[in-house]
């Protein structure tokens, strides 16, 4: 495993982050069982994974709950990420909504700490910017808990340029979480050189686009989750079809290189320029080994100009 240190903090964090989004099931997925959870934990932990990325709405604190029991015994060797932000009145989609306010954040913090069985908080991160709450009051409010021990650093996710540029203003901001993949690149307009220059660490999430780039689909698949709903982001029909096209040509570079779709994806992320770390999606203990091939290789100069070719196309 190979380690990078994040921005302007002190943490030197696996290039490969487990995503416990997955794990915390409804209502954004089906997970394969706490039991099978918790092993895959302890699996990516002894594998080299230490850095791990989770917030209270995954699974309505189900996902921080199953990383502070699996991590309890090694929590000092363990970089846990959680969020605040996002707020419910009752365990469903619908009624989810932003608050970045005083007064959530530091009620939810200390209930994260509560789940997580732990008295301090990594790296603790607004999951999405809060409209109707001000930069100022969200980065004041985590200045304080950090002073208290209870957070040792501030990052942020789904920001924008002028959110980012607001909230370093009032905050030693060491992380950035957006989106970022073959097929979703708008941070490399701005986002990116703007953290390259000011020392903020990425924390891609999304490496796979959410399954689209493991190459397990194809234009015929129905999707059973989220993704089925409402045509999203990549999931739009067609943009999908268009997505899956490209990565079909993709998937025969990757068989050239004896790798899979899903390795080839997440290396192109991790060995991009201004990338600390790559956020896996991981449910089971065999998705980890094949997201750990993605380490250690490099993707030849002529081939990453043929996927660019194919990208534009």
């Amino acid at each position: 495993m190979k380690y990078r240190t994040l921005g302007k903090s002190d943490l030197d964090v696996s290039v490969i982050g487990f995503g416990a989004w997955g794990i915390g099931g409804y209502p954004f997925w089906k997970n394969e069982g706490d039991e099978e959870s918790v092993n895959a934990i302890k699996e990516a932990f002894d594998l080299g994974v230490n850095f791990f990325d989770t917030a209270p709405v995954y699974g309505f604190g189900l996902s921080e709950t199953l990383l502070g029991k699996a991590l309890k015994d090694v929590r000092e060797k363990a970089i846990i990420a959680t969020k605040c932000g996002l707020r419910w009145k009752k365990e469903e989609l619908k009624s989810l909504s932003r608050n970045a306010s005083r007064d959530s954040i530091i009620e939810e913090v200390e209930m994260s700490l509560k789940r997580l069985q732990t008295d301090y908080i990594d790296l603790y991160q607004i999951h999405w910017p809060d409209e109707n709450t001000p930069i100022s009051e969200s980065m004041e409010t985590l200045c304080k808990i950090q002073e208290s021990g209870k957070i040792k650093h501030i990052g942020v996710s789904n920001y924008s340029l002028s959110q980012l540029e607001e909230a370093v203003k009032y905050a030693n901001i060491v992380s950035l979480q957006p989106q970022y993949n073959m097929v979703e690149r708008d941070i490399e307009k701005d986002l990116l050189p703007f953290c390259n220059k000011n020392n903020v660490g990425i924390i891609a999430y999304s490496p796979l686009a959410s399954g689209i780039l493991t190459g397990k689909y194809d234009e015929t698949t129905k999707f059973k989750d989220w993704r089925g709903k409402g045509g999203i982001g990549h999931f739009t029909d067609d943009t999908y079809r268009s997505n899956i096209k490209k990565i079909k040509k993709i998937s025969k570079i990757a068989e050239k290189l004896r790798r899979t779709m899903g390795q080839l994806a997440i290396n192109w992320v991790i060995n991009k320029p201004g990338i600390t770390t790559a956020i896996v999606g991981i449910k089971n203990a065999k998705q980890i080994e094949e997201n750990l091939n993605s380490v250690g290789w490099n993707i030849p100069n002529e081939n990453l100009q043929e996927i660019e070719e194919i990208l534009a196309d």
